[in-house]
């Protein structure tokens, strides 16, 4: 083999590997682990200072919103209120739907010793959309059910 075929397939092989451990690097850095509250009090050490992301319940009377600096603050909860998380978001709007008991999805860093998420993303869910959803495609389902009967009688 010539010397300037050697020296591309070197230089070919850094690159790759350049570009291979830049992609892990970058895939490592952006993945977050998802938890419930309890999971999280439980494996706080394990995270601490890294990218999370939660759901549960806004805990009730535990929202602060301060309109004038855009900082807003609560409590999510497990189902059972049997672990509870801190929440901090600075410099976002308040979500739409956001009320004491509501179901909540956030992300954000998580700091092990003061039990607190200082929230990236904050997304709220609407239970009642969802359950009309979940009505109508039962009722669609009730009715295609009927009308095969009424077919085959």
């Amino acid at each position: 083999m010539s010397r300037s075929r050697i020296k591309i397939f070197i230089a070919s092989g850094i690159l790759a590997s350049s570009l291979i451990l830049l992609v892990f690097v970058g895939v490592k850095n952006t993945s977050l682990q998802h938890f419930k509250p309890e999971q999280l009090v439980i494996r706080a050490q394990e995270v601490h200072q890294k990218g999370v992301q939660i759901d549960g319940f806004i805990a009730e009377k535990s929202t602060r919103w301060d309109p004038g600096n855009f900082q807003l603050s609560f409590i999510i909860r497990d189902a059972a209120d049997t672990a509870r998380v801190n929440v901090v978001s600075v410099d976002r709007l308040k979500p739409d739907n956001f009320k004491d008991g509501g179901n909540v999805f956030v992300e954000g860093r998580y700091n092990a010793d003061q039990n607190l998420i200082t929230a990236s993303k904050i997304q709220t869910k609407c239970a009642s959309k969802y359950q009309q959803a979940e009505s109508a495609l039962a009722t669609q389902e009730v009715y295609q059910t009927e009308t095969k009967v009424t077919q085959q009688n």
